[in-house]
């Protein structure tokens, strides 16, 4: 499997901010981003509080190929707010022309059966996908998922393929582990 181009991230939060720290931790993240020098979509994070909301940031379609979303698994208790399913069903039947590598980053919580289907889904616009198979750490999820993206931007020029998405998330999962943390996630390559 490959994608053309070379790796560039859309890094949407739909977090909601629902526990209130949230926003501050996908700030990190995407300035940590930034930093690095990785190719991103935008110059600032973007921030949703539904599916929806989405459709002016998937446009144009080829400055992108690459999307990490961050969503809660399923909704904090008495928490308001758009779960990681519901953004799954509305990118599955958005019209897309360009297939994507997804990444999915949930913490404090997971959805199994989302995780499933995002990891299986036959048809996808995403046939490269990543998320958590077990609820992720803030600790975790930071660490992964800066791993694996700075690894794919350090290893792809022209094309996003299946072979360096399994290498970087086997670099990502190795600093997980040197640091005695214990969160998984799937790769789909």
């Amino acid at each position: 499997m490959s994608i053309p181009g070379r790796a560039t991230l859309l890094v949407v939060d739909g977090s909601g901010n629902q526990l209130g720290w949230e926003h501050q931790f996908t700030d990190r993240v995407f300035s940590t981003m930034r930093r690095r020098g990785l190719f991103l979509k935008e110059e600032a994070l973007t921030r949703v509080n539904s599916p929806e909301e989405l459709t002016p940031y998937l446009q144009p379609e080829d400055a992108f190929n690459c999307i990490l979303l961050f969503a809660h698994g399923a909704n904090p208790k008495d928490a308001p707010g758009t779960p990681l399913a519901a953004y799954w069903s509305w990118l599955m039947a958005y019209p897309w022309r360009t297939q994507k590598l997804f990444a999915v980053c949930t913490w404090e919580g997971d959805d199994p059966q989302t995780t499933k289907e995002v990891l299986e889904a036959p048809n996808s616009f995403a046939p490269l996908a990543l998320a958590p198979l077990s609820p992720l750490s803030v600790r975790e999820a930071g660490l992964y998922f800066l791993k694996f993206f700075a690894e794919l931007d350090l290893h792809t020029e022209d094309a996003v393929t299946g072979k360096m998405v399994w290498f970087s998330a086997s670099k990502a999962r190795e600093i997980l582990r040197r640091r005695k943390l214990t969160g998984a996630v799937g790769v789909r390559c």
